[in-house]
């Protein structure tokens, strides 16, 4: 005789909510025709063209995986919200991209994604500010709400269990580095501090640290020789 799966669900908690369908379709929205960073060798992702190329991977992706860890962390639908539009104002080609998130979400959830939002310094080039971009995002942890620092974690974990994904599956593990604005001993310097910064708040033992610790440790170890 078989066993029974078990599906439970949390009996005190809609299965649906509308600040979440608000939220999924405003993100939906804004993101449509973008998609994750590839190779810089690679052409433009087309848009129209099916299926997609292996390598072009539609951004609303990482915002569900991001969703995903949170919710398999039981975070409450204002930080899974959020975390659906987390990269709105920084990524999305709305000039009233705060105003967009408010109406459709409301000033708790815009305020959350303020709080990760990072100042890219538009106009000018992000390798020259890709610094003194990461040392401010690595000091506001220590100030932002405890929900904004689960997302903050939530963002980079998926972020690097996706490059550890590409790392593996490549020949070349070059190729996926070079993606970014920085070298990778750069990169990693980064990922080690920012980590530290969110386990000083989250705790070392949190899963969220334990998993990100494992994988900088793996990225580190596939590192591209120099």
């Amino acid at each position: 005789m078989g066993t029974k799966d078990d599906f439970s669900v949390q009996p005190d908690r809609p299965l649906f909510s509308a600040l979440l369908e608000s939220a999924a379709r405003l993100a939906t929205r804004g993101h449509f025709h973008q998609f994750r960073k590839r190779g810089l060798e690679s052409p433009p992702c087309e848009p129209g063209r099916r299926p997609l190329d292996e390598d072009c991977i539609p951004y609303v992706s990482h915002l569900v995986g991001v969703v995903g860890i949170l919710a398999r962390l039981g975070a409450g639908d204002e930080v899974l919200a959020a975390a659906l539009l987390h990269d709105y104002v920084e990524d999305v080609p709305d000039a009233d991209g705060r105003r967009s998130i408010e109406q459709a979400v409301g000033t708790r959830v815009l305020r959350l994604v303020l709080e990760v939002t990072e100042d890219k310094r538009m106009g000018l080039d992000e390798r020259e500010t890709w610094d003194q971009r990461k040392k401010e995002q690595i000091d506001h942890v220590a100030e932002m709400s405890d929900g904004a620092v689960l997302i903050k974690a939530a963002d980079l974990l998926h972020n690097l269990g996706s490059m550890v994904y590409d790392l593996d599956r490549v020949a070349v593990p070059g190729l996926i580095w070079d993606r970014f604005n920085a070298p990778p001993q750069r990169q990693l310097w980064y990922f080690r501090t920012l980590l530290g910064a969110i386990s000083a708040r989250l705790g070392e033992d949190h899963v969220l640290c334990l998993e990100l610790e494992n994988l900088i440790v793996r990225m580190t170890d596939l590192q591209p020789v120099a």
